[in-house]
């Protein structure tokens, strides 16, 4: 049961249990004067649409590493603030990914029998160069003809996350959508490098597959929309569920769920 009220209104312990900001936290903000949640008749706070988007812009200047004597709500734009946001948890998943490639090397030796003491150990960890070239993140590159209305339809129809389209005049040249971890660039044709869209060459040289939660109702809710499903929901013998669409400039997009017994053997 919940106390969220019609309005949109929440009690304290409601958004300490969906935010995981204690209660604590939340007076604290509010003796700060950061947080103005308003009263209701009996005394008790009650956090609407507006408290709540307060909260979220201080936890991420906070996750910025903004102090809390230093935050100004009323000079970050939200957009700004997911931006940055993003651009910091790609910079610590690029450190990420270098430390797993140092360990990944390590463990290599030892499955070679290499079994160093502690010393050694620590000496092949600082022979390890900390600026050392590492594989850090997948961009998939896709040729539209029409980057503005492929970008409106892979967010509408097929339900990826927008991000920012660039402008020269009034034509798009650069698009962004993101799926899950990866994000997907459209990039314009450029027949100079030999690329197109597969509506130039009536072919395509490459497809996407996206893992969603539940296969059957995302083939639903793309398929109400009129899209091309190009094939229906079937289970494949490597393991997923999927099926597969076409988007407009005939791009091939398979969408899976991993069955129930891979997983199962998967966490054996």
């Amino acid at each position: 049961m919940t106390s969220t009220s019609p309005g949109g209104q929440w009690g304290i312990g409601d958004v300490a249990r969906r935010t995981g900001v204690t209660e604590r936290t939340l007076r604290y903000y509010e003796e700060m004067g950061l947080l103005l949640p308003a009263r209701d008749v009996g005394g008790r706070r009650r956090y609407d649409g507006g408290t709540i988007d307060q909260l979220y812009r201080i936890r991420l200047l906070r996750e910025l590493g903004t102090s809390v004597a230093d935050l100004n709500l009323d000079t970050d734009e939200l957009p700004g603030l997911t931006r940055r946001h993003l651009v910091d948890l790609d910079s610590k998943l690029a450190d990420l990914a270098r430390a797993r490639e140092r360990v990944r090397r390590v463990e290599a030796r030892l499955l070679e029998g290499d079994q160093p003491t502690a010393d050694a150990l620590l000496e092949l960890l600082s022979a390890l160069p900390a600026d050392e070239p590492a594989l850090t993140r997948r961009i998939t590159l896709l040729v539209y003809r029409d980057i503005a209305a492929g970008h409106a339809y892979l967010v509408d129809v097929l339900g990826l996350a927008p991000g920012p389209i660039s402008f020269d005049g009034d034509r798009a040249v650069h698009g962004e959508v993101h799926a899950g971890d990866g994000v997907v660039w459209l990039h314009r044709e450029a027949p100079e490098h030999r690329m197109v869209s597969p509506l130039t060459t009536g072919t395509v040289t490459a497809s996407l597959a996206i893992l969603v939660d539940d296969v059957d109702a995302h083939h639903a809710r793309v398929a109400a929309t009129g899209a091309a499903i190009d094939q229906q929901p079937a289970d494949m013998p490597y393991g997923v569920r999927e099926y597969s669409v076409r988007d407009p400039e005939g791009h091939l997009w398979s969408f899976q769920t991993p069955l129930p017994d891979l997983e199962e053997q998967e966490t054996r």
